[in-house]
């Protein structure tokens, strides 16, 4: 019987990249869409749900570390295949939430190969407990580095808490949250954005609760 799994949305902040990618997809049998950041791929999912998700890591508005941890949480069902240029290997970068990742600049035999995997896929795996996906949290670029104090939310309890954080970039560091005492896992992260122009683009700070 043929695999039905073939709706694929691509998130990409590149015009070029979404129009020759989806070029190449339909061709190879996906139904493809496709959305400029994590906001407008949320808003496309409204009516249409992916099987698949091929999106950036760096993008302005909602990265694509944010997306991923939303459709993690509320869509666990969706194979994700993470992408970007700022991290190399096949490995998904720590924290990321994706079943696996593409590195940009590597050709399209290993994307292909990976979007073949999971179409081949009898079943994608429904991650039960969404409490351990990251949550990535905006931080202003001028706060950035200023100050070990950050505004949590906790994943689990949902209330906010200001707490004293490490400010180690690419390090993920333990807290407890002040009211449900869950740990919450966290990494502070720098502007990532990749054009010059986007250079005062909030950083990010990452959190994740555990029961």
């Amino acid at each position: 019987m043929q695999n039905q799994r073939n709706k694929l949305l691509l998130v990409d902040d590149e015009a070029s990249i979404r129009r020759v990618l989806s070029a190449v997809l339909t061709e190879l049998g996906h139904e493809v869409r496709s959305a400029e950041d994590g906001f407008a791929a949320l808003q496309e999912m409204h009516g249409w749900m992916p099987d698949i998700l091929l999106s950036d890591l760096n993008m302005p508005g909602m990265s694509g570390f944010e997306l991923l941890s939303v459709v993690r949480r509320r869509m666990p069902w969706i194979y994700v295949i993470a992408t970007s240029g700022a991290y190399s290997g096949v490995m998904v970068p720590h924290g990321v939430a994706a079943d696996s990742f593409y590195e940009k600049a590597t050709g399209m035999r290993p994307l292909l190969d990976l979007l073949a995997a999971a179409r081949a896929m009898e079943e994608i795996p429904v991650r039960t407990n969404g409490a351990t996906a990251p949550i990535w949290i905006c931080r202003a670029a001028s706060e950035y580095g200023s100050g070990p104090q950050q505004v949590i939310n906790c994943p689990q309890c949902l209330r906010n808490s200001t707490q004293s954080c490490a400010d180690t970039p690419q390090t993920i560091h333990r807290t407890e949250c002040l009211y449900c005492k869950a740990s919450i896992y966290y990494a502070m992260i720098g502007p990532m954005d990749k054009k010059s122009s986007k250079a005062n683009q909030p950083g990010l700070a990452a959190g994740r609760a555990a029961a």
